[in-house]
């Protein structure tokens, strides 16, 4: 009897195994959608949003203007592209000295876990790294957000453009990051943009 149950056992791990690696493969292999110029501000961007079943919505909270994409039937996950409008915003008024850096603005976006509705050590932030996005500059920051229930990881990356922060972000399950990724690397800007 006890070996029915270790075989019983072991086909339940495998059957775990092999569904989270065909959901691996779907996040890598699904087409994105069309790409699209999204004109939240002054400095239009273009990506290709995640396929159909994650839902979009506008996005306009914590300072960033833009759009959320959240999966159906999922714990939450999420995806977003927005802009820190305030930075743009800072940038047009008079006397305004020169363009900023991504040095200068990125602390004011950056992921912070005060006002979660978790305890602030159910985090681990790892540091900020340098990477493109783009072609430009940019800043990834990975964290993990461990629950009593899962554990999600989530990574936003940071980037400036002609002084107007944006930043991409992810909130989920290990097996949509690449999903994730491939959108961010279809992020492009208007070559003819002059603003």
């Amino acid at each position: 009897m006890s070996r029915s149950r270790g075989v019983w056992f072991l086909f339940i791990i495998l059957t775990v195994f092999l569904a989270c690696d065909s959901q691996e493969k779907k996040a890598l292999k699904e087409p994105l959608l069309a790409a699209e110029t999204f004109n939240w501000c002054v400095i239009p961007l273009t990506f290709q949003p995640p396929p159909a079943q994650w839902e979009r919505q506008k996005h306009n909270q914590g300072g960033l203007r833009g759009v959320w994409f959240t999966h159906k039937g999922s714990v939450g996950e999420r995806i977003y592209i927005a802009e820190y409008y305030k930075v743009g915003e800072r940038s047009l008024k008079r006397g305004h000295r020169g363009p900023f850096t991504l040095d200068d603005v990125v602390k004011e976006t950056r992921l912070s876990t005060e006002g979660w509705p978790v305890p602030v050590d159910s985090f681990v932030v790892h540091a900020m790294v340098p990477d493109t996005i783009a072609g430009m500059p940019a800043y990834r920051l990975d964290f993990t957000l461990n629950m009593p229930e899962r554990s999600l990881v989530g990574r936003e990356y940071y980037f400036l453009k002609k002084d107007h922060l944006f930043e991409a972000a992810f909130l989920g399950l290990p097996v949509n990051l690449p999903l994730f990724e491939r959108v961010v690397e279809t992020v492009t800007f208007q070559p003819a943009e002059d603003h």
